[in-house]
């Protein structure tokens, strides 16, 4: 995993240097949390970057949110999925990015073909540096999940077109979240998925789910199960999942709860 706390790298031959992560995410509404806390639990060093504009900062209380039988505020939930996304060791940061380049001489665009993206394994090694007023870092790979924002696109390749009927651009993607532009992948309201937070926030775990199998491809799922779960199968256990024993469930079981509880005290 590379994270951005420990370690930079050269962003470029011409030796500017800024924190580098796997991955850089774009918008902190549920997509974009989603996106961030599912790859940062694959070992993909995450960062991601938030305005503090979430479109569901409109609704008056959320009530379709599964696991919320009584609706929650929507300040309170986008409070817990920031605090998921700090938990799981991302980096957060409340700016929103003003610039986005790529330091290669192009995107390494790619055709959207029959709902799919055609990828080069051997191309795929651009790095793109974002820039917001307060820094500057550089990813191997983006997710755009920040609603009603792409002008910081502009400088690369990537297809944005008008939403119907509004003024409002949307990134057209193929099935799984890549765009056109190799490296860049978009989740959620941007890509004109369903206004709805539940919705979003499966959307981004997908096209995370999607960057994540183009790094690692050998990988399974994000999933957590008991100890010897496999053994009884008589089978390795798999990229991604973690047995725990029977201990660790119950410290992980009686941490979530007092942390939860802690949470609506306040």
């Amino acid at each position: 995993m590379t994270t951005a706390n420990s370690t930079t790298r050269s962003a470029d031959a011409s030796s500017l240097s800024h924190p580098t992560y796997d991955v850089a995410v774009i918008g902190g509404g549920p997509a974009g949390c989603s996106a961030a806390v599912f790859t940062a639990r694959a070992d993909l060093g995450t960062v991601l970057f938030e305005h503090n504009r979430a479109s569901l900062l409109k609704s008056a209380h959320l009530e379709n949110y599964l696991g919320f039988p009584l609706g929650i505020q929507p300040t309170q939930f986008l409070e817990l999925a920031r605090e998921h996304v700090r938990e799981v060791g991302c980096d957060v940061h409340r700016e929103g990015v003003t610039s986005l380049r790529v330091l290669d001489d192009d995107c390494g665009q790619v055709e959207l073909e029959g709902g799919k993206t055609t990828t080069d394994s051997e191309t795929d090694n651009h790095t793109f540096v974002l820039e917001t007023k307060e820094r500057t870092v550089a990813a191997d790979r983006i997710i755009v999940a920040s609603w009603a924002r792409t002008e910081f696109l502009e400088p690369l390749s990537v297809t944005r077109e008008p939403e119907e009927p509004g003024p409002v651009m949307v990134i057209p993607t193929d099935e799984d979240g890549r765009t056109d532009c190799d490296g860049v992948y978009a989740a959620g309201r941007i890509t004109s998925t369903n206004h709805q937070a539940i919705v979003n926030a499966g959307n981004g775990a997908d096209v995370a789910l999607t960057l994540i199998r183009d790094v690692r491809p050998d990988y399974y799922n994000d999933w957590v199960v008991p100890e010897g779960y496999y053994d009884s199968y008589d089978r390795e256990i798999p990229e991604g999942v973690e047995e725990i024993s029977v201990n660790e469930r119950r410290q992980r079981k009686d941490r979530a709860e007092a942390v939860m509880a802690d949470f609506f005290e306040q």
